[in-house]
């Protein structure tokens, strides 16, 4: 049988997106990555969580729409990601921002590593490049990773990052509680999941080859604490995990407490 035309990747990774869409450039960034997406040819499913569905004449393609009505202010990502992890039917899971761009070689290494033995990879090499105004916009119209990645630009505060794109096992991540809902909205939640899943004992690791770039969007309640009683919580909260040891932390996350929020669609 011919499998020449046939990606690997299509099955053995889903992507899954959770997005609340807070502006035009939120929707017209998620329209780009999902095209950025399609030749993988895995299962997409965009999970939007609002009041009302703002992206219903979006070109879905291969790509699964999902609404849920959430009439709360805050968008309570860590939420919906386990409730995309439940709905999976592959072991290898990518979560995806709604604007962020990554080589297909990356991602395809990024797998590799999962399939290695780490719980979570992350497709770029640590750098993170915010991209500006104008250049997001030609990046939409036309995208060309190769030229960005020979322009050399600077990654976004000069340290390795974990957020944007990471990819797990979903067997070994949900060992390690899955997502915090403890983390109701934005926050440092990206460093708290790395950190969690390296104290209990789980590899984590960054794909060697390039950077991952994110398209620029205005900085809406979305993308900022909610209030400053908020901003003290989830603070604290990232404090309390990293502070743990690994038998205090397997007990956390076994917990009655931990787990009382967990939603699944099945």
């Amino acid at each position: 049988m011919n499998t020449g035309n046939v990606n690997p990747l299509s099955t053995l990774l889903t992507i899954v997106i959770p997005v609340r869409v807070d502006s035009a450039e939120r929707k017209a960034n998620l329209q780009a990555v999902l095209r950025h997406l399609q030749p993988l040819r895995c299962r997409t499913i965009v999970l939007e969580a609002d009041t009302v569905s703002r992206l219903e004449d979006l070109e879905w393609g291969q790509a699964e729409h999902v609404f849920v009505l959430d009439e709360a202010p805050s968008f309570h990502r860590t939420r919906y990601i386990n409730r995309l992890l439940d709905m999976t039917d592959t072991d290898i899971v990518g979560v995806w921002d709604t604007d962020v761009l990554a080589d297909p070689a990356q991602i395809a290494g990024a797998v590799g590593l999962i399939q290695s033995g780490c719980t979570i990879a992350y497709p770029y090499d640590g750098r993170f490049v915010m991209l500006a105004e104008q250049t997001t916009i030609a990046e939409r119209e036309h995208p060309d990773l190769e030229s960005l990645r020979a322009r050399k630009l600077p990654s976004f505060l000069g340290r390795k990052w974990c957020g944007g794109a990471y990819i797990v096992s979903r067997t070994r991540y949900r060992l390690c509680g899955g997502e915090n809902e403890r983390f109701t909205g934005w926050g440092p939640e990206d460093a708290e999941r790395l950190r969690r899943v390296e104290i209990l004992g789980h590899r984590a690791a960054w794909c060697e080859g390039g950077e991952l770039f994110h398209l620029h969007h205005p900085r809406t309640k979305s993308s900022c604490f909610q209030t400053e009683a908020d901003a003290a919580r989830m603070r604290g909260e990232l404090m309390r995990v990293c502070n743990m040891d690994k038998e205090e932390l397997e007990a956390c996350v076994a917990s009655a407490e931990w787990n009382s929020k967990r939603r699944t669609t099945k």
